[in-house]
């Protein structure tokens, strides 16, 4: 009877486990963004074959961050790491990652982006280009595809349902271009001021002038300051960004000079379209 139970049982899961897709064995494929817009973007195409941790907490600057115990775990449970390109963060750690994590993938997201000088002071450095390039339409389109190159590589078997997705996310930047060209249409001033040059990409895609408050790098003196208002003045901005990682003090003084308005911004924000939107919108209101 119990030779007949078992083998009862047996053809059992055999007819119930043929009913449905076979699971994966080691449950979704665990991978690593540096920041949320890149995290949701990977989410969007790797879909449930995977689960994506993010490094930066929302608040957090990406030009200083340290990783916590609780990141280094996460990154040596990842199959791949896809990382933004030039942070402050990355600068300073990519190489330790890769050191650390010898079998793990790093993939970097602004492969398909030209360097080019954008107005993104790093100190001694000098000036390279904006690594903020998710805030244009065009930054988000190398990165989504940058993505999609790193998920081919790393589960092709699952190549037809990522190439999918990236279909279906590139009509919908192509109706966020559509929806942020209309909107721009009424603009009252071609320039704006904000602290931090996170909006350089932005700027050069839609034809604005970025008044940078932040002085290479650091807290800007009495002149420079004098000299942005003068230029925001000349320019008629209406608009000046407040941004959640930095001090507002200054840029509030400066709105308040300018009789402009402040509008909060969040460029680290997973809800990158909202961003898009929130910008252009405050950018053509009158």
């Amino acid at each position: 009877m119990k030779g007949l139970a078992l083998l009862l049982s047996l053809a059992l899961l055999v007819l119930f486990s043929g009913c449905r897709p076979a699971a994966r064995v080691s449950g979704p494929m665990q991978l690593t963004a540096t920041i949320a817009p890149a995290a949701d973007i990977l989410s969007r195409l790797a879909g449930e074959e995977a689960e994506v941790t993010t490094l930066l907490p929302q608040g957090a600057s990406p030009e200083n961050y340290e990783p916590t115990t609780q990141d280094i775990r996460a990154l040596a449970e990842s199959k791949g790491f896809f990382y933004v390109g030039d942070l402050g963060f990355e600068r300073s750690w990519v190489e330790r990652i890769k050191t650390q994590n010898p079998e793990l993938k790093l993939y970097r997201l602004d492969a398909g982006l030209e360097a080019k000088h954008a107005g993104h002071s790093h100190g001694a450095d000098g000036l390279v280009h904006d690594p903020h390039y998710w805030t244009s339409v065009r930054g988000l389109r190398a990165l989504a595809s940058a993505a999609l190159v790193g998920l081919l590589e790393l589960s092709p078997q699952d190549s037809a349902r990522y190439r999918e997705r990236h279909q279906a996310l590139t009509a919908q930047l192509d109706a966020l271009q559509t929806e942020l060209e209309t909107t721009l249409r009424g603009r009252s001033s071609s320039a704006f001021v904000i602290y931090h040059p996170s909006l350089s990409e932005f700027a050069e895609e839609w034809g604005f002038t970025q008044l940078v408050v932040e002085e290479d790098g650091k807290e800007p003196s009495p002149r420079h300051v004098a000299e942005i208002v003068a230029k925001a003045r000349a320019a008629g901005v209406r608009v000046v960004f407040v941004q959640q990682e930095f001090d507002s003090k200054i840029v509030q003084s400066i709105a308040q000079e300018l009789g402009a308005r402040t509008v909060t911004i969040r460029p680290l924000s997973a809800d990158w379209q909202g961003e898009l939107r929130r910008i252009a919108q405050a950018l053509a209101a009158n």
